[in-house]
């Protein structure tokens, strides 16, 4: 049975880095991005944008006249070039200049926003790939598409952001068990984000789900699952904390304690330490319209699904526990792409009717996922 103990050596290891570093007093705070993606918030960020129909306009807009700008990069408008600490009359990051700006981005006074402006909020596919491992393991394929739009309720500062979704499971293995080759889950969220007062949000989900094999349908297939959280600006700009708990309803983890801290100590740090999911990730190139950064972070993996074994109906439960490496490339209105290698671990499908659990390899994951 699953047990929470066995994730804090983890989260403490990922959680190091970020307390080591002091905190500036002058950063540039963004709330989370709007990428939420199902009911279960271990298979995406839990925490959206305070306010989705928000977008921050790029300080661009704030560019002072050609005039003003520093004459030597003004000689190289087609060039690549290493960004400087900016002295009287310099911007850097100015678009005319062409290129990315390569070199330490705390300089770069470019903003990019999480979230669109209106209805529509995003469109979503995620695949990732989790190798076998020794004949006697299981490897297992994942397909995620979604798409997210929001409407105020009743006003733009407290949006119910809607999500339909549809996911499969490839399962290569292991044959011994007469598991189906598919799994799949489909299912509506509903996710109303009140902002409460200036520094209180309420966040609070429900997401009516089906998770089967398409054969396997009983009453145990359609499940109603959510969460609750509050989230509190602490330090205005810089920290929040975020507590609650995940209504997860597998049958191996029933209700979850979720929450942490959001530390965002520069505008090229941003922090995620938060259970169950912690992001820890560093800005490293800045260009015009977006930033890559590089990330590690952590994940809580499976789920539970009704499928027809040996012609009877009966829950099985995936778990799994993941460390993973990403580069992302971020855009604005909440597009970009990203790239993940992970290591993954204490890998176990486990049955209802009470068969021993079929164990897993230790073995290497690699994802990729695009949002438009």
């Amino acid at each position: 049975m699953f047990k929470l103990s066995t994730l804090v050596p983890f989260l403490l290891l990922l959680a190091v880095p970020a307390v080591a570093q002091p905190i500036d007093t002058q950063p540039q705070f963004q709330h989370l991005p709007l990428q939420y993606h199902g009911p279960d918030p271990t298979s995406g960020y839990f925490l959206p944008a305070s306010t989705p129909f928000e977008s921050e306009p790029s300080r661009f807009a704030q560019l002072p006249p050609p005039s003003e700008v520093v004459p030597e990069l003004l000689n190289y408008p087609d060039t690549t070039f290493e960004t400087i600490p900016p002295g009287p009359g310099t911007f850097v990051g100015d678009p005319r200049f062409g290129g990315p700006v390569i070199g330490d981005p705390a300089f770069v006074t470019q903003h990019i926003s999480k979230s669109k402006d209106g209805f529509f909020q995003k469109v979503s596919f995620t695949g990732t790939y989790i190798d076998r491992g020794s004949i006697g393991s299981f490897g297992l394929n994942e397909l995620d598409l979604s798409a997210t739009v929001a409407v105020p309720a009743p006003t733009r500062k407290w949006p119910l952001l809607i999500t339909p979704a549809f996911n499969v499971r490839y399962l290569d293995g292991p044959v011994e068990a007469d598991l189906p080759a598919q799994l799949y889950e489909t299912y509506v969220d509903f996710l109303w984000v009140p902002r409460i007062t200036d520094r209180w949000t309420a966040i609070v989900g429900v997401a009516p789900s089906l998770y089967t094999d398409f054969d396997g349908n009983d009453g145990d297939a359609f499940r109603v699952t959510g969460k609750g959280l509050v989230r509190y600006d602490w330090l205005p700009e810089q920290v929040q904390v975020i507590a609650g708990v995940l209504y997860l309803d597998r049958d191996d983890v029933r209700l979850l304690p979720a929450g942490g801290i959001i530390w965002k100590p520069t505008p090229d740090k941003d922090y995620e330490i938060l259970f169950p999911r912690p992001k820890l990730a560093h800005r490293i190139t800045v260009g015009h319209g977006y930033e890559d950064w590089l990330y590690i972070g952590g994940e809580f993996g499976g789920n539970t699904w009704t499928v027809r074994r040996a012609g009877v109906a009966e829950n099985i439960t995936l778990r799994d526990f993941r460390a993973l490496l990403g580069l992302e490339r971020r855009k604005n209105g909440g597009a970009g792409y990203r790239i993940e290698v992970g290591y993954v671990f204490s890998r176990e499908i486990e049955f209802a009717s009470g068969l021993p659990d079929a164990l897993g390899d230790d073995t290497a994951l690699v994802r990729g996922g695009v949002t438009f």
